[in-house]
C-alpha cells in the first residue's frame, strides 16, 4: 500500500511533471504488489498528467480487476474520453458503470460519477429524469477533471439553460 508521505511525493512529482520518476516510485510499488488498486489508480493519473490518455485508458482497463469498486475505473475512464474531447464516448463508458449495485458500499465513488454522467448529459443536450436528479444530494459539489467546482443546483440551471 502507497502510505500518505509516498503519495504526497508521487503528487510533487506531478506538480514538477518529473514523469520518470513519478513511473520509478510506482514501478517499486508494482513489484512488490502487483494486484494493488492504489499503484494502479496513482499510474493511470501519471499517464493522464503525462497526456498519455490512450494508454491510460488501456491500462485502467487492463487493471479493472484491482478496483473494488467498478464504478470509480468507469468513472475515471470516461473523465479521460471528456478530456480527449470525446464526450459520447465518454457517455458511453459511465453508462457501463454498475453504479446502483455499488452504491451502499462506494456512496462518494459511484454518486460523483452519476454526478458527472449528469454533466455530460447536460452537455450534450440529453434529457434527464427527476429519478436522476434525485440520486444527487442537494448540496452535492462535484471536481470536474477541468478543476472547475459544479453544485447540482448549477449543473439543474445549466440543464433548464438548454
Amino acid at each position: 500500500m502507497i502510505d500518505l508521505k509516498k503519495m504526497k511525493r508521487i503528487i510533487d512529482f506531478l506538480h514538477e511533471k518529473n514523469w520518470a520518476a513519478a513511473h520509478a516510485m510506482l514501478d517499486e510499488h508494482e513489484s512488490a504488489d502487483p494486484n494493488e488498486a492504489t499503484v494502479a489508480h496513482w499510474r493511470a493519473v501519471v499517464l493522464r498528467e503525462e497526456g498519455r490518455c490512450e494508454e491510460a485508458l488501456q491500462y485502467l482497463a487492463d487493471n479493472l480487476y484491482r478496483f473494488d469498486c467498478k464504478s470509480g475505473v468507469f468513472h475515471k475512464r470516461a473523465e479521460l474520453f471528456h478530456q480527449m474531447g470525446n464526450d459520447s464516448a465518454a457517455l458511453a463508458e459511465i453508462e457501463k458503470a454498475p453504479l446502483d449495485s455499488e452504491l451502499e458500499d462506494h456512496s462518494a465513488l459511484v454518486v460523483d460519477a452519476k454526478f458527472f454522467r449528469l454533466y455530460l448529459m447536460t452537455q450534450a443536450g440529453l434529457p434527464i429524469s427527476l429519478d436522476q436528479w434525485l440520486e444527487i444530494p442537494d448540496d452535492y459539489i462535484s471536481l470536474l477533471p477541468t478543476g472547475e467546482r459544479v453544485s447540482k443546483g448549477q449543473l439543474t440551471a445549466m440543464s433548464r439553460r438548454r
